[in-house]
């Protein structure tokens, strides 16, 4: 599961890595287009319109639908396939990269505080609309400056447990499984950190702990005895 997920963000970068095809999406965010009106818009060959639409379809972000026409014979259209979050979060103990659905079934409510008004063409209804738009940026802006806060916050908690596995010189089998219970890429749903995965945490560390104090002082009494001697019973 975790591979696949892997694969397919590999897939979304490579897509959006390219100007020119991002440029296409933002051009298809306002609404379905043909290649040949990308083509004229973006001043590019048809050819190459399509292997960018190729690319982009590949990595699941756009889909394909014929539609009549009533100048001419049907027409392929391409439109978003997907609505969703993408943030990246990088900082001294957090590399994060977080794919977050946003379902299509979903209604999206203005929030309070926040007003979408007519679109009049007049000076005062621009400047009206400017004036929401500015403080939708300004929550946005917040809203990221709190999200690098707490993925910092996270980051430093995580690196405490790493400490914790590699001060009780686990194996590396069983610090793999902890971290990618841990990792929040693991958990593309949102329930991030459920009272379920922490039970999950909570019993491995519970019965290896309960194992390390042996392993310590079998391996310190090896070194005064020798394997023919009779072994120690620990309660």
């Amino acid at each position: 599961m975790a591979s696949d997920s892997t694969d397919h963000l590999d897939k979304v970068f490579k897509a959006l890595g390219n100007l020119t095809r991002r440029r296409i999406l933002q051009l298809l965010a306002q609404r379905p287009r043909y290649p040949y009106e990308l083509s004229k818009i973006l001043g590019l060959t048809g050819r190459a319109i399509l292997k960018h639409l190729m690319i982009l379809q590949e990595a699941g972000l756009v889909e394909r639908e014929q539609r009549s026409s009533d100048i001419g014979p049907d027409r392929s259209y391409y439109r978003l396939n997907v609505s969703f979050g993408l943030s990246t979060t990088i900082l001294p103990n957090v590399f994060v990269v977080r794919k977050t659905e946003v379902r299509q079934s979903r209604r999206l409510t203005v929030p309070p505080g926040f007003r979408i008004p007519e679109a009049q063409p007049d000076v005062r209804a621009v400047k009206v609309l400017l004036k929401e738009l500015g403080k939708v940026n300004k929550k946005l802006q917040e809203i990221d400056e709190e999200r690098v806060q707490y993925a910092n916050l996270r980051g430093q908690i995580i690196q405490k447990i790493e400490s914790i596995m590699e001060q009780c010189n686990w194996d590396r089998e069983t610090c793999q499984r902890i971290r990618m219970i841990i990792n929040p890429v693991s958990h593309e749903s949102g329930d991030f950190m459920g009272s379920d995965i922490i039970a999950e945490v909570v019993d491995i560390f519970s019965k290896l702990m309960a194992e390390t104090p042996k392993r310590k002082t079998r391996t310190r009494a090896s070194k005064n005895r020798s394997d023919s001697e009779i072994e120690i019973e620990f309660e």
